[in-house]
């Protein structure tokens, strides 16, 4: 009797293991919340995206009001300049300087200067970099192995074949016990 208790109790933990670890193989990874930075004071030209294909608007934020300045709140407008665009003229905001660019769809891919020119005689300036991508879509990757690269889900695959090597366990587990009783 304690060899029948032994190997059911064994089956039900090999069932229990395989019904709850399915699940977790099949949800997806949580994605991570990216973390928001802090704008200076002062002088700064910040670009967003950063990083864009050519054809696509970039959002421009700026100021040009001093650190020390109470309270800092743009109020003139000013310029920013860049081989990738024509210059544009960002507007007082919010406290800021804000303004909008599309970059022209025959801009070539590679990094450029961005620069604001603050208005006033010696008022300062800022830079940033704007990374323009082309438009071509990066090849596939090979479809190697059984991971995130084989392209199709096979959970439904695996779970299946672990529920028939569990009965296939069971049913040898049986015939095994059966055996021993009859000899």
């Amino acid at each position: 009797m304690s060899g029948r208790r032994a190997l059911a109790t064994a089956a039900v933990a090999a069932l229990i293991v395989v019904m709850t670890g399915a699940p977790a193989f099949a949800a997806p990874a949580p994605t991570p919340t990216p973390a928001v930075a802090d704008v200076p004071d002062g002088l700064f030209l910040e670009l967003t995206p950063s990083t864009v294909e050519a054809g696509y608007i970039v959002g421009i934020r700026a100021s040009c009001t001093k650190a020390d300045d109470e309270p800092p709140e743009d109020n003139d407008t000013a310029t920013v300049e860049s081989t990738a665009f024509d210059d544009v003229v960002v507007e007082p905001q919010f406290g800021h300087l804000t303004g909008a660019v599309t970059i022209p769809a025959d801009t070539r891919a590679r990094a450029y200067r961005v620069v604001l020119d603050c208005p006033g005689f010696l008022a300062g300036s800022a830079e940033a970099t704007l990374n323009v991508l082309n438009d071509s879509q990066p090849s596939r990757g090979p479809a190697t192995g059984f991971g995130g690269t084989a392209g199709d889900d096979n959970s439904t695959l695996v779970l299946t074949g672990g529920m028939t090597a569990l009965a296939a366990g069971l049913v040898l587990a049986v015939v095994t016990l059966r055996r021993r009783r009859t000899a």
